[in-house]
């Protein structure tokens, strides 16, 4: 098994944090009793549809895939997240119903598993949780999720490809592109044209 530094992974978490909240060192520290990092295997699955979610991932390095699997078998990729972001079924979370969303690492991955019952709980006690959790349901829940849909709707498939490689540096070099292209609502020959024809238009 891959050795994991946990200080790392924790300073990264806290960081991330305080991108919406001032998370004191205290508040953190009664964070530590419902988190553990751990090294996972690409391929591996951390969720799947058969259970009720009981985590939030933070993923220190690697990243993971959020996607819904139909009685067909057909997989569509709901999202594709890399380091210092966070990943989960959180209607599971929320609803304690089991799963409609599977999670698996596209790469080997560290990730901080953060128990959501005892998270959920700090943001039921603790000001500085509670801000962060209602920043980031704001931003990632509303404003994010909205502009996504938007530009599924009105965006063509260029410049959907470029804004989400201007948000996930270097992602296109480190997982399969087909991924990307479920992703995007595109086929992989659509998304090899785009590409393509960005790189005529970077040597004109």
């Amino acid at each position: 098994m891959q050795q994991i530094n946990t200080n790392i992974c924790y300073h990264q978490l806290k960081e991330a944090l305080r991108q919406y909240s001032s998370i004191s060192d205290d508040s953190f520290n009664k964070l530590k009793e419902f988190i553990s990092a751990k090294s996972v295997k690409k391929g591996e699955i951390l969720q799947d549809i058969y259970s009720p979610a009981k985590y939030l991932y933070f993923i220190s390095k690697g990243i993971l895939r959020t996607y819904y699997l139909n009685e067909k078998g057909t997989i569509y990729t709901k999202n594709l997240f890399s380091e210092n972001y966070f990943s989960a079924s959180q209607v599971s979370l929320i609803t304690k119903e089991d799963s409609y969303l599977c999670i698996d690492a596209l790469e080997d991955c560290n990730i901080v598993f953060i128990e959501y019952e005892g998270f959920r709980k700090l943001i039921d006690t603790n000001d500085e949780f509670k801000t962060f959790y209602i920043k980031y349901l704001e931003k990632n829940w509303i404003i994010v999720k909205e502009k996504n849909e938007i530009s599924l709707i009105l965006d063509d498939s260029m410049l959907r490809y470029q804004n989400f490689v201007e948000k996930n540096q270097n992602i296109e070099n480190r997982i399969p592109l087909h991924h990307i292209a479920d992703h995007l609502g595109i086929t992989p020959t659509q998304l090899s044209r785009v590409r393509k024809k960005l790189k005529e238009n970077e040597h004109m």
